[in-house]
């Protein structure tokens, strides 16, 4: 039985196309999203990096402004000068990029 909350981030392009996931029990936080982008990075080659940059940065702001986002939700950052070069994020089932702050309250109140 699959996992109520489920996505994955993707860097693809340019004969690319490497992706990490998530499939867990409680919804995705901006912290464990920050560091699923951070192991995609380190996926590529430092040339395939430097291709999507710019488009990491825009990932990143995108989930650190993110106020929990529910299913299905797709975002897709495009480098400017090849739009094929990109770096994809996919909310697929459930909700992600909460507040580690929004389970301490939700803990306090349900005990």
């Amino acid at each position: 039985m699959s996992k109520p909350h489920r996505g994955r981030m993707q860097a693809q392009g340019n004969g690319l196309e490497k992706s990490v996931s998530w499939s867990q029990d409680e919804p995705l936080t901006r912290t464990q999203a920050k560091g699923l982008l951070q192991r995609l990075k380190g996926l590529l080659s430092k040339s395939e990096y430097a291709e999507r940059a710019e488009q990491f940065e825009q990932a990143e702001r995108y989930i650190e402004g993110a106020d929990g986002l529910d299913a299905t939700k797709r975002r897709t950052f495009q480098n400017r000068k090849t739009r094929d070069v990109r770096v994809d994020i996919e909310v697929l089932a459930g909700r992600a990029f909460v507040m580690v702050l929004f389970f301490a309250i939700l803990f306090f109140i349900l005990t």
